[in-house]
């Protein structure tokens, strides 16, 4: 089991996903790590690992779109284009989904497949996992 070194998620072997829950302020200093569980992805060597990324615990945003756009060209350096990635995104808050949102636009054309939502049960389909796995 790979263990997340900022502790907000693992790689969950027994559906095949990387889950993250990151909670707080979400910068620029941390998105590229949390947001693309990059430490996690490189140590066990899943770049073309699907995710599943829990937002709610998300308190507020300090980031500008150059932040955004900075995250979806390196992540494209990390991926084959030919497999894409399912990345799913909870969100509590028009805010968060705005951000992820943005981000969606950037990434979809360089092998990461968004889908974000404010309930469980549609990105848990998505992902072909039961929600009840993807619940604390």
């Amino acid at each position: 089991m790979i263990k997340c070194p900022y502790m907000a998620g693992e790689y969950r072997e027994d559906i095949g996903l990387l889950v993250c829950r990151p909670t707080g302020q979400l910068t620029a200093d941390d998105l590229a790590d949390i947001a693309t569980c990059r430490d996690c992805i490189e140590r066990a060597g899943l770049n073309q690992v699907n995710r599943f990324h829990d937002l709610t615990g998300i308190t507020s945003i300090d980031l500008k779109f150059e932040d955004v756009f900075q995250l979806a060209f390196q992540e494209e350096a990390l991926r084959d284009p030919g497999h894409p990635v399912k990345a799913c995104y909870l969100v509590a808050n028009e805010l968060v989904y705005g951000t992820v949102r943005m981000y969606q636009a950037l990434i979809e054309r360089r092998g990461v497949e968004v889908h974000i939502g404010y309930e469980i049960a549609p990105l848990a389909e998505f992902l072909g996992v039961e929600p009840d796995t993807l619940v604390k």
